[in-house]
């Protein structure tokens, strides 16, 4: 199973959910005061145990980034070797740390960031606290996971540079399923008739129309009267809607060949209401050229060339290290 490059990138992100989503109780769960070397290893990395309590919080941690729980039958093989790319990260960035660029700015800044989203200092050190952290502890992690991510980056780096050719040759291959649909800018006044006189919200509408047909302000109509709770404070706006099939209210007839006319506020009824809708004119569907898209398409191969890379720089550390029985995966094959 490929090991994802995200799961490092990740890594700074565990340290805040320690902090601030699950607040202390299921790091102390997961976290019992007996040593590693009371427990039970499910992997041993260069003499260095990975315990069974490691391994619950790493997989609470998968599951609640991923929002769901996930199959223990299924997830705890990939799990374990998660840690153990891990702790030969980490092992690998404590030997060669002289090698590598200073990460204590970035610590630092790092620290600064999450100690911002705390109420204040108090704040921020009892969160520390609670987890058994003092700050100077705490940058101390982070840097050193700054480091695991600076040693993998040294690694996988060479292998993830994207070539003029290739950048083409994949936008040849992908073009037709970039292109953007129709589009235009939309803006309306609601007023619903659920559980109204129809006749009467439809007399209100006409008013309202009336209103902006005279010099009004649109929006200024729209924050007073609209019942569109999302988009009245906006004066109305709902921004820029695509002819994708996604359209929440196809009565409005924004796209089409006889689409409701640009600059116009016009009264349309919907299953919903009567709406006053004022949309600008329509782009055509088009696709992009390379140059438009250059800067996404090299990010995406990037990504893909990058973990490619990590999943072969793990898999060639791991393989070496079980022929050497540097790493033993107890239970594993």
């Amino acid at each position: 199973m490929a090991i994802k490059l995200a799961l490092f990138t990740t890594g700074l992100g565990y340290l805040a959910i320690d902090l601030w989503v699950v607040e202390g109780p299921v790091y102390r769960m997961l976290h019992p005061l007996q040593t590693a070397a009371a427990e039970e290893p499910v992997a041993t990395v260069n003499g260095e145990p990975i315990t069974e309590a490691q391994l619950a919080r790493h997989t609470a941690e998968q599951n609640l980034l991923a929002g769901r729980e996930l199959a223990d039958n299924t997830r705890r093989a990939s799990m374990v070797l998660g840690l153990v790319n891990s702790s030969m990260l980490r092992i690998q960035a404590r030997y060669n740390d002289r090698n590598l660029p200073p990460q204590k700015q970035e610590a630092q800044a790092e620290m600064a960031r999450l100690q911002s989203r705390a109420a204040d200092e108090h704040a921020f050190d009892a969160a520390l606290q609670s987890q058994g952290y003092t700050r100077e502890h705490f940058a101390a992690k982070l840097e050193a996971r700054l480091l695991e991510l600076a040693t993998l980056e040294r690694a996988v780096g060479k292998h993830s540079a994207v070539e003029k050719e290739a950048l083409a040759l994949h936008y040849d291959q992908v073009k037709d399923e970039l292109e953007i649909p129709a589009s235009r800018t939309v803006k309306h006044i609601f007023l619903a008739t659920l559980e109204k006189d129809p006749a009467a919200v439809k007399a209100a509408a006409e008013a309202l129309l009336g209103r902006v047909q005279a010099g009004e302000p649109f929006a200024d109509v729209a924050k007073e009267c609209s019942e569109d709770e999302r988009s009245a404070p906006k004066g109305g706006d709902l921004g820029t809607l695509y002819d994708d099939g996604t359209l929440p209210l196809e009565e409005l007839n924004l796209f089409g060949e006889t689409p409701l006319a640009a600059g116009t506020p016009t009264l349309v009824q919907s299953r919903w209401g009567w709406h006053i809708v004022l949309a600008g004119p329509v782009t055509a569907a088009y696709t992009p050229s390379l140059d438009e898209c250059r800067e996404s398409l090299h990010s995406a191969i990037e990504s893909a060339q990058r973990e490619i890379a990590a999943d072969a720089y793990f898999n060639a550390a791991l393989k070496e290290g079980r022929a050497k029985k540097h790493i033993i995966i107890h239970g594993g094959k």
